[in-house]
């Protein structure tokens, strides 16, 4: 509920008014649901995992275009209008993500995240047209982890166009701790052979160490000596909790 508020807000006013905004909530134990009632949401309830939430939108869904948005996301004001306009010639959107956030492992997870602008290897589409996502039966349920990276390697294997928005959508962190990456990582890790398994080629250069951890500290470093070794370290615990989660869901 934290960030919540301010991504609904920056849903609500976008530059093209949305045909209809569909939450899908976890039986939160906060006031997520009614508030996003109260502010004119459709609101669905299920304790599914995030890949079935979002089919569960897609179903419901009316609209010719469907962008998935998560709660510590927000949207600058004109992503649904250029949206709406790239869907007239692509069937998929990547959307640029960067990060902002409290304190000193904030800022580094920022500044990881800038490296990866243009490559596709670690973006994914989260704009799609909503026959062409149909066409490929949504997200796999299977998958609580690698969800974004199998739906686009599946649309790319279908012959489905690939487009990109010039406005970038920001992840709101919040005071951000090791120790909650290092949780959050865990809990990827142990289904993330699910996908590797689908997706063993691409699936292992995503995750390789030099890719992910020694690049990115080291493109920083240059301009940053301090957020570049801060880089190195959160990230190589996140390998570490990642690759623990993996065995223990073995």
């Amino acid at each position: 509920m934290k960030t919540f508020p301010r991504c609904l807000e920056s849903v609500e006013h976008q530059s093209s008014e949305c045909k209809e905004i569909i939450v899908v909530d976890r039986f939160s134990q906060d006031d997520l649901a009614s508030f996003a009632k109260a502010n004119g949401a459709t609101v669905i309830q299920s304790n599914a995992n995030r890949s079935m939430a979002r089919n569960i939108g897609l179903q419901k869904a009316a609209s010719k275009g469907v962008l998935f948005v998560d709660s510590d996301m927000i949207l600058p004001t004109h992503l649904v209008e250029e949206c709406e306009s790239g869907l007239d010639k692509y069937d998929t959107l990547i959307i640029p993500e960067l990060s902002i956030g409290i304190g000193f492992w904030a800022e580094c997870k920022a500044a990881e995240r800038a490296m990866y602008i243009g490559n596709e290897e670690v973006e994914a589409a989260r704009c799609f047209r909503r026959e062409s996502l149909v066409s490929l039966g949504g997200y796999r349920a299977s998958l609580e982890a690698g969800e974004d990276w199998d739906l686009q390697n599946r649309a790319a294997a279908s012959g489905l166009s690939l487009g990109r928005t010039n406005s970038t959508i920001l992840h709101d962190e919040g005071n951000l701790s090791l120790a909650s990456l290092i949780r959050k990582k865990y809990t990827y890790g142990k289904s993330f052979a699910t996908y590797l398994k689908m997706n063993p080629g691409k699936g292992f250069r995503q995750i390789e160490p030099l890719h992910r951890i020694v690049r990115p500290s080291m493109k920083v470093f240059v301009s940053s000596p301090t957020h570049g070794t801060g880089i190195l370290i959160m990230k190589s615990l996140e390998f570490a909790a990642t690759g623990v989660g993996h065995i223990v869901g073995r």
